[in-house]
């Protein structure tokens, strides 16, 4: 199908009486009422594209009775869509009938009540595999006639254009959407489609628009959807942009989206601009044909040394903005065995993440910190699958891919764009943060520790939440066994008291060795809380008045 200017289609589509229509011209045979003449059929299109020489379509009457003519072929010739048989309206002059045409023809594709299923090309590189991929329908109706009969074509499928900004020293090879729907069951009379089968990965074409680099392909109309951008360069980089927010990808329209590609930041997602198919921006086709990208390869693809990465069950979750341990950062399958990498994933100096199931606490995967902690950049480290293992916690803010080895549990903390490759294993633990005393009322409580608390030398903390969270050290000033600590300035409700390893003054989880349950603060005049004999985590303890 051959692309053209938005104005002229819109001329076409306004002007269905002139030369603009696009004609059935079907034989009119001897001895039949109700003849088929050469305009019987007129077919206008208001898109940005056209028939061309070859173009195949297919055709159904459907009246309250019967399917009257079904998949009939069409092709288009010499400026018309012909038939290479006659078709015969019905006899019955006063029935109306439903007519429905749709493209690129399909000889399996017969009439049904439940719809017309489609599935887009996997492979939409070429022209010919992009075009293939724009399922086209249209409907009306009209009982037997000699007139012509106007059928204005529509998009039935959803376009996505990405624009690239690639600001690396290499161009790029290759382009995918994964994590989409691929087939549709279209209502040839509504236009409703509804996405089914498994999601999968579509690669892109490789097209320019007013000038400037982009990929786009067509995909099936489909909601709630969170798709990643792979993008692959010529030393076989790859590169992966997740969607900002669940999409919609709806019939008729295009979703439009510009990336940056660099070495040093790379955007970790994206949000597409909607619009109306119509207008949209003409395409212009880097690769018309198969073979025709002078890449050295007889297919024009080198699909034999292209790597297409699927999400492999895993993420990374933890408490990066991206996240807020809830939203996982899906792991990705890479050419080399085991290796797994969430890419782009932005930190803040000591966040904290773990490795799990994706979305699920649940699931089978449950990783944490090994033998170090306060992880730093460009290392790699053995994590520990034990039961109760701690957050594995960033020394340093940055944007990371983070690579994980799910056979030997090693983690490699990579700075965007570096391979894993370059990492340096990591055998101590990295400078842990240095925790501020905050702000405090005349407020005090206090806390009575049991003697398994007192072992070792400990120290103990309050951790305040509410409205933020704050740490506070505690103290026993005149020495009698009861801590106290003030309440710091703030909205907080809540307290947690804390056993805290003697050999840091800072405050924070990794310096934990116990804790009392999630405690409201009373406001019934109590301010004491004493922990039960015996009790470690989080045992039975009591509030009363100090």
């Amino acid at each position: 199908m051959k692309l053209t200017k938005i104005l002229a289609a819109a001329l076409c589509f306004a002007a269905v009486a002139t030369s603009c229509r696009q004609v059935i011209d079907t034989p009119t045979p001897e001895g039949k009422k109700i003849s088929v003449s050469a305009q019987m059929y007129n077919f206008t299109r208001a898109t940005d594209t056209a028939f061309e020489e070859g173009d195949k379509v297919g055709l159904h009457i459907v009246t309250p009775a019967t399917t009257w003519l079904d998949n009939a072929l069409y092709t288009y010739t010499a400026g018309k869509l012909t038939s290479e048989q006659t078709n015969l309206w019905y006899t019955e002059e006063e029935v109306v009938s439903d007519i429905f045409a749709y493209y690129p023809y399909n000889a399996a594709g017969n009439y049904s009540a439940e719809g017309y299923t489609f599935t887009v090309n996997a492979d939409q590189s070429t022209k010919a595999g992009y075009t293939a991929s724009d399922l086209m329908v249209a409907a009306t109706t009209s009982a037997p006639t000699e007139a012509a009969v106007v059928l204005p074509f529509r998009h039935a499928l959803s376009k996505v254009v990405i624009t690239i900004d690639n600001q690396l020293d290499e161009a790029i090879s290759n382009v995918w959407f994964s994590g989409v729907y691929g087939t549709t069951t279209v209502d040839m009379k509504s236009g409703n489609a509804v996405a089914s089968g498994s999601k999968g990965t579509i690669k892109a074409a490789s097209v320019n628009v007013d000038g400037a680099e982009a990929w786009a392909l067509i995909l099936v109309p489909q909601s709630d959807v969170t798709p990643q951008l792979i993008v692959t360069t010529e030393s076989d980089k790859q590169y992966t942009f997740g969607i900002s927010s669940a999409a919609t990808f709806s019939a008729g329209k295009v979703s439009t989206a510009e990336i940056s590609l660099t070495k040093e930041s790379i955007a970790t997602d994206f949000t597409p601009t909607i619009s109306d198919w119509e207008a949209d921006n003409e395409l212009q086709f880097n690769q018309t044909e198969e073979g025709d990208d002078n890449t050295g390869n007889e297919d024009g693809n080198d699909d034999e040394n292209t790597f297409v990465a699927e999400a492999s069950g895993l993420g990374v979750v933890g408490s990066f903005a991206a996240s807020a341990w809830a939203t996982d950062a899906i792991l990705y399958t890479t050419p080399t065995e085991d290796l797994l990498v969430a890419e782009g994933v932005v930190m803040e100096a000591y966040d904290a993440f773990k490795i799990r199931t994706a979305g699920s606490w649940e699931g089978t995967v449950n990783v944490g910190r090994g033998a170090i902690n306060y992880i730093q950049a460009n290392k790699y480290f053995t994590a520990s699958a034990e039961n109760g293992a701690g957050d594995i916690v960033v020394e340093a803010a940055g944007t990371y891919d983070i690579y994980f080895n799910q056979k030997s549990l090693v983690v490699y903390l990579m700075s965007a764009g570096v391979a894993p490759a370059e990492a340096t294993e990591q055998t101590v633990s990295g400078e842990e943060p240095i925790t501020e005393e905050p702000e405090v009322t005349e407020n005090m409580l206090f806390l009575s520790p049991n003697n398994n608390w007192k072992a070792d030398g400990a120290r103990f903390a309050a951790y305040f939440f509410g409205t933020g969270d704050a740490w506070v050290s505690m103290t026993d000033e005149d020495a009698d066994g009861i801590y106290e600590v003030h309440i710091p300035v703030g909205d907080f409700t809540s307290v947690i008291f804390c056993r805290m390893n003697p050999t840091s003054t800072n405050n924070n989880w990794d310096n934990k060795w116990n804790q009392t349950a999630d405690l409201v603060i009373p406001t019934d005049g109590t301010n004491l809380y004493t922990i039960a004999e015996g009790a470690w985590d989080k045992g039975q303890g009591t509030w009363s008045v100090k």
